[in-house]
């Protein structure tokens, strides 16, 4: 058995597979995928020979939480502001997050996009 990390707390042990169930002739590693068109990424057990993919229930779990947090994600509109953009934020996100006109944000740029932290 192998201990697998999926973040802060959260471990599985797991089987360490060696060769591919499927063509039994390839070797198993853990690598990084992306689910398209989401552009989600998630790790999987592959096969180094046929390239057929497995998934831990540990990693089906974190592929789980990631696209539900995708779903929960709002559409904003950018508009021209002077020489800036300006984004509408939906009213359901502002009321949740206690935002108005004239509050102020912290704007974190961040490897895969931009973090808008209410003050």
């Amino acid at each position: 058995m192998k201990k697998l990390t999926l973040g802060p707390g959260r471990e599985w042990k797991v089987a360490v597979i060696k060769t591919c169930p499927l063509c039994k002739k390839g070797k198993m590693r853990i690598q990084k995928e992306i689910l398209e068109p989401d552009g989600v990424e998630y790790e999987a057990i592959s096969c180094v020979h046929c390239g057929e993919s497995f998934l831990t229930m540990g990693q089906l779990d974190v592929l789980a939480d990631k696209y539900r947090k995708l779903r929960r994600a709002k559409e904003v509109t950018f508009s021209k502001w002077g020489n800036s953009l300006a984004m509408r934020i939906p009213k359901a996100v502002a009321k949740e997050y206690k935002l108005s006109s004239g509050k102020t944000a912290l704007l974190v740029q961040e490897k895969k996009g931009i973090r808008i932290v209410p003050m």
